[in-house]
């Protein structure tokens, strides 16, 4: 009995101690972020909610939150200690807003190094391993910089727009070309930075990084699916661009207006995102099936 007992008020005091130190984390990350990471906070969740360059940023919180879930019996078994190492993480992110230097993307970016360093300290090196992945996955929230994609939008849609055209001209479709103007029988339309092609090649970088963490074990497997997000995403832009064209010169300039122009980009998203990842694990599936064949 004695024995039950103490176990029972060891397993108590551990529980606890790690709500204790769970408490002090929120509390410190919440005051942070109110405080002294307010305005970086306040930019990235409207460029997160007004979709700009940012509009994959909804679905990150979740998945990071999903990450942490599935380690959750990892981080039950591990006792907290204190790590003093991150102290310099907490330095590191709070020079930036501190002598307000730098963009809101870069006092975002030190915000969670903050909250990093704060977890290292209050809970010891062995649990921050655990949800670094989880943790750092929030840095894809943070929309680009304006200049960089520029330049990146610029590149998406001369790929996605010179594809498209090749693409309709195969299926007998006439059009004229000026520069980013297309004129259909029917139609004008302009392809403008938003319709580059940009957000898909950012999206599906996104997801490539899950989708390796989740199912990719070694390094090499993980960078070669996240490597093939870029080509996916240039063949989706094509795409989505084509069915855009397609579908204003069937059914009138009315389908490229702003919600059926956003439904079509959606469907293509997900479509060719579903088939690839269907794709992926029929592959994988039949490739763990020969190996064991060859075993046996």
């Amino acid at each position: 009995m004695s024995v039950q007992v103490g176990g029972s008020l060891r397993l108590n005091h551990k529980m606890k101690n790690k709500y204790f130190r769970l408490s002090i984390f929120t509390i410190l990350t919440t005051l942070a972020g109110f405080f002294i990471y307010q305005s970086a906070v306040t930019q990235v969740i409207s460029a997160v909610l007004h979709r700009e360059g940012s509009s994959h940023g909804v679905f990150v919180p979740f998945l990071s939150s999903y990450f942490l879930w599935l380690k959750r019996d990892d981080l039950k078994k591990i006792e907290p200690q204190y790590g003093y190492f991150g102290i310099v993480l907490i330095v590191l992110g709070s020079i930036v807003p501190l002598f307000n230097i730098g963009n809101f993307q870069l006092n975002f970016l030190c915000f969670i190094v903050f909250s990093a360093g704060l977890i290292y300290v209050i809970f010891g090196k062995e649990f921050f391993k655990n949800i670094t992945f989880p943790l750092f996955f929030l840095i894809t929230m943070i929309p680009i910089p304006e200049n960089i994609y520029e330049s990146m939008a610029n590149f998406t849609r001369h790929v996605s727009f010179g594809g498209a055209l090749k693409v309709i001209s195969l299926l007998g479709i006439p059009y004229f070309k000026q520069g980013w103007l297309i004129q259909l029988p029917n139609a004008l339309l302009k392809v403008a930075t938003s319709c580059s092609g940009i957000r898909y090649l950012i999206s599906y970088f996104v997801f490539g990084l899950a989708y390796a963490w989740l199912y990719r074990e070694n390094t090499g497997g993980r960078l070669l699916v996240v490597a093939l997000t870029v080509p996916v995403s240039l063949f989706a832009s094509v795409w989505r661009l084509t069915a855009i064209f397609i579908l204003t010169y069937n059914f009138g300039p009315r389908m490229a207006e702003h919600w059926p122009h956003i439904i079509t980009s959606w469907i293509i998203f997900f479509l060719i995102l579903l088939t690839c990842i269907a794709a992926d694990q029929y592959f994988q599936k039949h490739s763990y099936a020969g190996r064991l064949s060859k075993q046996y």
